[in-house]
């Protein structure tokens, strides 16, 4: 069976995941390789809709296709923090499947809270013991602490990312939902 032919009969199977999937993934290219500061990326954002989105075993693909994209063009850096980087990238991700779900049928300000800034506090977590596996800070306790609060401005700049493009994106959501059901048709001609 050629690839053309297997895109085909999965996409009749699952239409909508898979068109929602390209779609995260075109948005998360294209967004994540607009100049950016350093903290303050759409991968934290992408990885939330991928959650609220996709079925569990898809989450990873936008996310990581989004970073692998980047890197492929912006250039590599040192193998072990690129593991890191994208380690602590799909462990955001997938944390937020307690929060976010495709069976979510209301999205709420306190859900879209909790997962920007749970988002934010894995990648933290995660990324941040780059530094100490790389030497730059030694494996004490004290190398732990001053590690991680060397990286509390990215955290910060983290949670503001997520709250910014995951706000443009939860909103995109709910309007599409007012769209589909009609709701939006009612609001405007009120």
């Amino acid at each position: 069976m050629s690839l053309l032919n297997t895109w085909k009969a999965l996409h009749k199977q699952h239409k909508e995941p898979l068109t929602i999937l390209l779609v995260l993934v075109a948005l998360g290219v294209v967004s994540h390789l607009v100049p950016h500061t350093a903290g303050i990326s759409t991968v934290g954002a992408i990885g939330m809709m991928s959650a609220l989105l996709l079925p569990r075993h898809l989450i990873a693909i936008p996310v990581l296709l989004t970073i692998v994209v980047f890197d492929l063009i912006h250039g590599t850096y040192q193998i072990a923090a690129m593991a890191f980087v994208y380690v602590a990238h799909l462990a955001a991700a997938w944390s937020l499947t307690p929060v976010l779900s495709p069976a979510s049928k209301k999205l709420s300000l306190p859900t879209f809270g909790s997962a920007a800034v749970l988002s934010a506090v894995v990648f933290y977590a995660v990324s941040n013991a780059t530094p100490i596996a790389l030497g730059f800070y030694p494996n004490t306790l004290e190398g732990w602490m001053t590690c991680y609060m060397a990286g509390l401005p990215f955290l910060l700049k983290g949670i503001l990312a997520n709250v910014i493009f995951g706000g443009i994106g939860f909103s995109g959501v709910w309007l599409a939902r007012k769209v589909a059901n009609g709701d939006f048709a009612k609001l405007t001609s009120s």
